[in-house]
């Protein structure tokens, strides 16, 4: 999942599966243009199908393992973080079966401040269950929802400051001195740092 006010879809990912000398040809993003070719292909690829060796049908099912939990994992993300999210970005490694299996994703998710702090406690509440999501939350989903949570403590807090002042106002009768606006900066005005990406790699 990527987190941030844009979505990019630049993550660094690391090749799942056994590794050989035709790995640079192994991790496609395109497919087939031509319906010939694609036709040739898949002569060919039911030929390898049939003739895998139990090394390769083990790295297949691993493939196709991984393929499910990625795609399970973005997918919860997605569902938790309806309306903040994006569409899930997988990236492919082509199996000995000449297939492509999903060994990685993301999914983008937006965490701007909301316009008020209620509304901003109820996207940093989504945002964290979006990250939690999956049943297996990595570490960067873990991150992401710690400053989630963060997010939320401010925006309660600015909440409270603010009826507080309202009700100093009303008991005294007269507007906030300087000292009580210097108390009430906006908490947003801090710079904290996000980590950007958020998933399975």
């Amino acid at each position: 999942m990527i987190i941030g006010n844009s979505f990019s879809t630049t993550s660094p990912y690391l090749d799942y599966g056994t590794k050989n000398s035709s790995d640079k040809e192994d991790t496609v993003k395109t497919s087939q243009t031509s319906d010939d070719s694609s036709s040739k292909n898949d002569n060919k690829d039911k030929k390898n199908i049939t003739q895998l060796s139990d090394e390769e049908k083990l790295q297949v099912a691993k493939l196709q393992q991984r393929d499910s939990e990625v795609r399970t994992h973005e997918a919860s993300h997605m569902a938790a973080g309806a309306g903040l999210t994006s569409g899930a970005d997988f990236t492919y490694q082509k199996g000995p079966d000449s297939k492509m299996y999903a060994v990685g994703g993301e999914v983008g998710i937006d965490t701007s401040l909301g316009k008020t702090p209620e509304e901003t406690i109820q996207k940093a509440q989504q945002i964290k269950r979006a990250a939690l999501a999956p049943s297996s939350p990595s570490p960067a989903d873990l991150k992401i929802a710690a400053n989630a949570a963060s997010m939320e403590v401010s925006a309660k807090a600015q909440m409270q400051q603010e009826q507080q002042d309202s009700n100093n106002n009303e008991s005294n009768g007269s507007t906030t001195n300087s000292n009580s606006k210097n108390s009430t900066k906006n908490p947003y005005e801090q710079n904290t740092y996000i980590p950007t990406v958020i998933g399975l790699f």
